[in-house]
């Protein structure tokens, strides 16, 4: 018990894993990574054709300092005056706007990117866009998320023909297969996707070659603009150049060129755009303002116009500016002063009037509208930079942020200190009017032999030029505002416009390759290890190296052999039973091939064994299995001991089958006719082997029906007895143990037992029971012959068939 032990522990110690030998059994096994190597290469190379070259293009873009000497900043230093605001740029924040989703969602409705322009190709669909489009599609119908699609195929004459529609739908993407003629520029077209246009595209570009064929279908899909706006701005790539510098490298991967150069140089339009707007809000509520007044303005300057044509066309007054210049002198003095003065209390009022409405209370105030206050101008921009700071820092956080709520406070005392001051402003206005009109009345009582008519139309020509200089003045501020709005310069500068390789990036053509490579060494490696893992049969000399029993040699695998007979050496099958044991003579004279030589190698060991040993020369070759090789291993080594001068006799002591008289085209008589008494003369039994001198075989003859009782009738001992003393080695071709009683009959009379495994065959639990045989003495002298091994530089021949 303690014996079996010990082998089950040797044999579990044999099976650790060995890396020297998992190489060999690879490199024996080269066919397999060779042929999964160019299988996997090709697959890679399918997959780069049916990929569609991916292209990088890149921009490198300064964002400009605001706050830095000279140039822009320092002109509009010298026009603040105008309403220009200074602030300093966060080259962070501008970083995060350029890649926003806002910008992408511009760039993406401005270019018309949401639809998709292809065409079928030979391995993949070619995209389609700007100078290689033949044709532009505009969807009308569709929702803004909406997808759909279709086929166009161009024809002559701007014929087209629309099919395969397929329209997202609540229940999922329905398709329609329905044509629908149509003519290119023919205005909209009614589909099963909705009314659509198709015109041409001014910039394309007709294909010249042979080998450029022109464009005859375009697959035309529409994606929702979310998922448009998602997937371009996961392509486009925005980082800072150099954590020190302000300069943006701005950078896109696409199939496209054109498209990836054209959606660049879009966000840095889009982006620029939005700055300025940003920039000029004040400018623009400022303009907003002045249009406003001067609509206004303009309605009562005419109704002033009209009142006094009508009243000197009604009442036939004369012209009394020359009749009364000399009292009018200090009159028109005064009316200058409380001309300018009454300016200043309506633009006053005008303000007031602005900030006190609630609509206007997170606006910014009009500036420069004349209110003669250098204080109080001031104070409206001071306020306007401190509201236009709170809004930016409330758009980037929330309005309860601390800081937020920190700048309300501000505001709301500035604002009402404004307010205060410009009522202070009103009420100085208001008694400085008063004086001048109580100056101007005892001016005008000079004139009291004027008429009511003149008096009257001296008022409605003051009023008249009160909306004159107003008008003017406000059409001076508006220009001025124009010019305020157009001084904005755009926050960016090109520093590199979009380039790049003309190679694309991807697919990564070396790099599937090396992939495919990889797999292709390593499928098979793991199929090998997966195998040799899960493998319980002999395979080597190692398997055997912890048995008890003697080691005589090993056979090799030689010749071709077939798919069939690899897979079946994998993965062994029972045969027919009938099926006889296919034979082949390998030791022949000159003969030096690896069969050969092992075969002489395993001559040497008997011949060692046997040395100094009387009667040892009858040997018996069983196994424990069938199809093990027993009759090749029974002729080819007694003609090894043949080659060497020894006269060798072969008994076909397999009754059943007779594997071994195959040698000698399977006579009528043999062995069985001696066991059955017909005949006491063996030696006329005897067929000598044609070509092999000094060798012969004892052939069954014909089969019986009772083999282990003839070979149990004592004849048997008495045969070898007397081919002892005829022949230098007797081998008996027995069968397998434990299978047939007959091998334990013979057993009996021979001196020497070869026992056979087959590599490939035998299950390495079964070496535990061979070894058992072994200790227990249940063959004489039993040795090990391991046949039909593999080596790296061998190759294997195909099995031999078994017994049933």
């Amino acid at each position: 018990m303690s014996d079996n032990i010990n082998v089950t522990q040797e044999s579990e110690a044999a099976e650790e894993f060995s890396l020297k030998d998992f190489l060999a059994c690879c490199l024996s096994k080269w066919r397999w990574f060779t042929v999964s190597i160019v299988l996997f290469c090709c697959l890679g190379v399918l997959y780069v054709l049916r990929q569609q070259p991916v292209y990088s293009r890149s921009m490198e873009l300064l964002i400009k300092d605001q706050d830095g000497g000279g140039g822009v900043a320092d002109i509009s230093n010298a026009f603040s005056s105008l309403g220009l605001v200074s602030s300093n740029t966060n080259v962070n924040n501008e970083l995060i706007s350029l890649s926003s989703p806002a910008v992408m969602y511009e760039v993406v409705k401005n270019l018309g990117l949401d639809v998709n322009y292809s065409t079928p190709g030979r391995f993949h669909e070619k995209t389609l866009y700007g100078s290689n489009l033949p044709v532009n599609v505009k969807f009308h119908d569709l929702e803004e998320q909406q997808c759909a699609g279709f086929r166009i195929e161009l024809g002559k004459d701007g014929n087209v023909v629309l099919s395969k529609f397929h329209l997202e739908t609540p229940d999922g993407d329905e398709e329609i297969e329905k044509e629908v003629k149509a003519k290119i520029g023919a205005g909209p077209i009614e589909t099963p996707v909705g009314k659509v246009s198709i015109a041409a595209n001014g910039n394309y570009t007709a294909p010249k070659g042979k080998k450029n064929k022109p464009v005859t279908e375009i697959i035309v899909e529409r994606d929702g603009m979310q998922s448009t706006v998602e997937t371009y701005g996961g392509l486009v790539k925005a980082d800072l150049a150099d954590k020190d510098a302000d300069v943006i490298d701005l950078s896109m991967k696409d199939v496209s060129t054109q498209r990836a150069v054209d959606v660049l140089n879009e966000i840095v339009a889009v982006y620029n755009d939005n700055w300025v707007y940003d920039k000029n809000r004040v400018a623009v509520a400022t303009s907003s303002f002045i249009d406003d007044r001067l609509r206004l303005i303009e309605r009562e300057l005419g109704n002033v116009d009209n009142e006094i044509f009508d009243f000197k066309r009604d009442h036939r007054v004369p012209n009394l500016e020359e009749a009364a210049k000399t009292q009018m002198k200090q009159s028109v003095e005064m009316s200058n002063k409380m001309l300018e003065v009454t300016n200043q209390m309506s633009m006053s009022i005008y303000l007031r009037d602005y900030l006190n409405n609630p609509g206007n209370a997170k606006s910014v105030i009009p500036v420069n509208t004349g209110i003669g206050s250098p204080t109080l101008e001031a104070q409206i921009s001071n306020y306007n930079n401190l509201l236009l700071t709170r809004n930016t820092l409330a758009a980037s956080s929330s309005d309860t942020n601390p800081l937020v709520v920190d700048y309300d406070g501000q505001i709301k005392g500035l604002r009402e200190a404004i307010v205060n001051a410009i009522n202070g402003q009103i009420v100085a206005l208001n008694k400085s009017l008063r004086n001048m009109e109580g100056a101007k009345g005892a001016a005008e009582s000079q004139l009291a032999s004027g008429s009511t008519q003149a008096k009257y139309l001296l008022s409605v020509e003051r009023q008249q030029k009160v909306k004159e200089s107003l008008y003017l003045y406000l059409l001076q501020k508006r220009e001025e505002n124009e010019l305020t709005q157009k001084f904005t310069a755009d926050n960016t500068r090109i520093i590199t416009p979009p380039t790049g390789s003309l190679q694309p990036v991807a697919p990564k053509v070396k790099f599937i390759l090396a992939i495919c490579m990889f797999f292709g060494l390593c499928v098979p490696g793991v199929a090998i290890y997966i195998i040799s893992a899960t493998d319980t049969k002999v395979r080597s000399r190692k398997d055997l190296d912890r048995m008890s029993a003697p080691f005589a040699g090993e056979i090799p695998f030689v010749g071709k052999k077939s798919i069939k007979d690899r897979m079946a050496r994998l993965l062994p099958a029972k045969k027919n039973s009938k099926e006889l044991e296919r034979v082949v003579v390998a030791v022949k004279e000159g003969s030096r091939d690896a069969v050969s030589e092992s075969f002489r190698i395993v001559r040497g060991n008997i011949d060692f064994m046997i040395r100094g040993k009387e009667g040892g020369n009858v040997i018996m070759i069983t196994s424990f299995n069938p199809g093990s090789g027993k009759s090749f291993i029974s002729f080819n080594l007694s003609a090894s001991f043949a080659l060497k001068g020894k006269k060798v006799l072969v008994v076909d002591g397999d009754l059943r089958h007779g594997s071994a008289s195959q040698f000698v085209d399977m006579p009528s008589k043999g062995l069985s006719n001696y066991l059955t008494g017909n005949t006491d003369n063996w030696q006329s039994l005897v067929v000598p082997v044609a070509g092999q001198n000094g060798m012969s075989v004892l052939p069954i003859g014909h089969r019986p029906p009772n083999p282990s009782e003839l070979l149990d009738n004592g004849r048997i001992g008495q045969f070898l007895d007397e081919a002892r003393k005829e022949y230098d080695y007797i081998f008996v071709d027995c069968p397998p143990t434990d299978v047939v009683v007959d091998t334990q009959i013979v057993e009996k009379y021979v001196d020497r037992t070869i026992f056979v495994v087959r590599a490939g065959l035998l299950d390495r639990k079964a070496l535990e029971e061979i070894d058992a045989i072994y200790r227990n003495k249940r063959f004489k002298q039993m040795s090990i012959v391991l046949n039909g091994t593999e080596a790296a530089s061998r190759k294997s021949y195909g099995a031999y068939g078994y017994y049933g």
